[in-house]
């Protein structure tokens, strides 16, 4: 493969060694998913050799993660918090962290802290399970709406004008044969989570995996519109360990979680002003 040269555009004193990383990485976070190294040098348009050395930096950083069963690459959890700062969503994982760690300590299952970008659910803290069979949800992974349970509790709590819109442009695939692929389905099964208070991933993003997720309101203020979900929590386990049933019992311990969440924020909004 030819490597090009850097676009006209840029300017003479632009690094091309940084422009190149910056490139890549932004193919990276465009793929949303795993992507083979061939496939990320056809999209930046630099040859696979550069493409490997700079991989090869991001990956000893963390800005980049590989998997070693597919050789793939994928957006690492650096990306996911490195512009963020102190901004909201640095307060808010502070404000979630112990009240991540009491719903593993209760539950032995890892819980996360997930809010929503755009058409994706991205997982912005976690807190593993201490049981040796769990599942591993790293920061910064980015999942689809429709199949995840985090995904449908942010979705089901939008105010109905946003949520409609997310929903004409989410691409209904299917990850599972439980997959919500049916876009009125969806919608139907999108206020039978808003009624009842939670959602669940039935195995529909991944086989032999369930979770069980419920929103996080935002105070009036905190969000373009009054209500709207500024994350939701969730807890994620193998399909054996976490059934429906308990699914279900375990929502209350969720719902008091993302209230107190919800009032820490508050607070921190009133002492700010």
């Amino acid at each position: 493969m030819k490597e090009t040269t850097a676009p006209t555009k840029r300017s003479r004193r632009s690094v091309q060694s940084v422009d190149r990383a910056l490139d890549l990485l932004e193919a990276l976070v465009a793929a949303e998913g795993e992507v083979a190294i061939t496939a990320l040098a056809t999209r930046t348009g630099l040859h696979v050799s550069t493409v490997h050395r700079l991989l090869a930096t991001l990956l000893r950083r963390g800005y980049v993660r590989q998997n070693p069963e597919t050789s793939r690459y994928y957006a690492g959890a650096k990306l996911a918090t490195l512009s963020e700062g102190r901004s909201r969503f640095g307060e808010l994982r502070l404000r979630a962290r112990p009240l991540l760690r009491s719903l593993t300590e209760a539950t032995r299952e890892t819980a996360n802290l997930v809010v929503l970008d755009d058409l994706q659910a991205v997982y912005i803290e976690t807190m593993p399970s201490p049981q040796v069979v769990r599942l591993f949800t790293a920061v910064g992974n980015r999942t689809p709406l429709h199949a995840t349970g985090a995904g449908k509790a942010l979705l089901a709590n939008l105010p109905a004008g946003r949520r409609d819109a997310l929903l004409e442009r989410l691409d209904l695939r299917g990850y599972t044969a439980r997959t919500i692929v049916d876009r009125a389905v969806l919608r139907r099964t999108l206020d039978e989570v808003r009624e009842r208070g939670y959602a669940l991933d039935d195995e529909e993003y991944d086989e032999g995996v369930r979770c069980v997720a419920v929103a996080v309101v935002a105070a009036p203020g905190r969000e373009s519109a009054a209500g709207a979900p500024v994350a939701a929590l969730s807890i994620s386990a193998p399909a054996s360990r976490l059934t429906r049933q308990r699914c279900a019992e375990l929502a209350p311990t969720l719902r008091r979680a993302a209230a107190d969440l919800a009032e820490a924020l508050r607070d921190q909004t009133g002492a700010a002003s």
